[in-house]
């Protein structure tokens, strides 16, 4: 038998829909879809003060779920088709003092779970829970140094040092627990952040973490366009790559700088298909049909105060509102862009099924 080597598993394949196929074509069949994967937000309250966040702002809404409310909502999602879900804001879900019940329920009833945090507040009995929990979680650092640390998160050094050491922290619980968690940072690229791209890679060797992950900033709904053009933050974060280790990875969405790079940020498919399998419940107990439109109100598919998942995701208004959403109100690049275009291809062109039968790292995170 020959072995072939292999890639090692990417954990930010842009094509992990082709891992769910039975839910594509049930889709492509019947036109009824289920959910794969759905970001929840526990709280809209936050201990930073991040000035591009897609959250809330804190003086308009500190909306938090009970643990019932959690709990409830949780299992519905499940029932629901979902195999995915984060943890995330909103508010940072450690501001929730149910957080760490509702990561160890998640887990429990089958879901994979991922993690978005800043780790500011993070005791150590808590973090415990994430390591043993999680498939993943991702630490926004969003910087290399204090300076920019406060352009990017609105706090200052004493802040910035105790979320390094949290990560610290998280990856000696790791090895503690012999968990197979993947811990990451990230770091939001822009003009303003790139003189840190290359010291970030550099800060990811340092904390030991398995990866250093970079991303374009999206503007928000409302938002002028940002300028993406700008090559020297390609230039540095390819430079940052060549830091990558067996053990330690630099990644960032070539495909995404790469279309910027080129000018082609323009959507070629005509309507967002990614909805059937991505949702958002926020903190006020409603849904969004994505993370871009939290809190936009012509885009929320209804309460889960009066309606269960399940009679949302079926509704007839869900359907009204994925099928007018605006282009024009969604960032470029946006969250469901990727797998936006192998969804089109497949149902207005007939494109086959899963070309590359390579392996993805935590698949049911679309």
């Amino acid at each position: 038998m020959t072995v072939v080597d292999r890639a090692p598993a990417q954990p930010f394949a842009k094509d992990k829909i082709y891992g769910h196929m039975d839910r594509v074509q049930e889709w492509l069949d019947t036109g009824q879809s289920r959910p794969v994967t759905v970001e929840l937000d526990l709280t809209n309250i936050c201990n930073q003060k991040c000035p591009h966040c897609f959250g809330y702002a804190p003086e308009r809404d500190q909306a938090r779920m009970h643990l019932d409310e959690a709990k409830r909502i949780i299992a519905q999602i499940r029932e629901a088709g979902g195999r995915g879900l984060t943890f995330t804001g909103g508010g940072d879900p450690t501001v929730s003092p149910i957080c760490w019940e509702c990561v160890a329920y998640a887990r429990s009833i089958g879901f994979d779970v991922g993690f978005i945090t800043n780790a500011q507040t993070l005791p150590e009995d808590k973090a415990r829970v994430l390591v043993e929990n999680c498939q993943w979680i991702r630490v926004s650092v969003d910087a290399a140094t204090p300076e920019v640390f406060r352009l990017t998160h609105g706090m200052d050094e004493p802040q910035f040092r105790r979320v390094l050491d949290n990560v610290r922290m998280l990856v000696r619980l790791k090895r503690e627990a012999r968990s197979e968690a993947t811990i990451g940072i990230g770091f939001l690229t822009s003009p303003a952040t790139k003189r840190d791209i290359f010291a970030f890679a550099q800060l990811g060797r340092e904390l030991e973490v398995d990866y250093a992950q970079y991303r374009p900033l999206l503007r928000r709904h409302g938002e002028a366009e940002i300028d993406y053009s700008d090559d020297e933050i390609l230039v540095e974060m390819r430079r940052a790559a060549q830091l990558s280790t067996n053990a330690y990875r630099v990644v960032h969405s070539e495909h995404k700088y790469d279309q910027i790079r080129s000018g082609q940020v323009q959507r070629e498919y005509k309507k967002c298909y990614g909805q059937n399998f991505a949702a958002v419940v926020s903190a006020d107990k409603k849904m969004y049909v994505c993370c871009h439109m939290r809190g936009v109100e012509k885009y929320c598919l209804g309460d889960l105060s009066k309606q269960s998942v399940s009679q949302i995701w079926q509704s007839s208004e869900r359907k009204r509102i994925a099928d007018s959403v605006d282009f024009n109100d969604c960032p470029p690049l946006c969250r469901c862009d990727s797998f936006n275009n192998i969804l089109w291809d497949m149902k207005e062109n007939g494109a086959p099924a899963d070309p590359d039968p390579t392996p993805r790292k935590h698949p049911n995170f679309i």
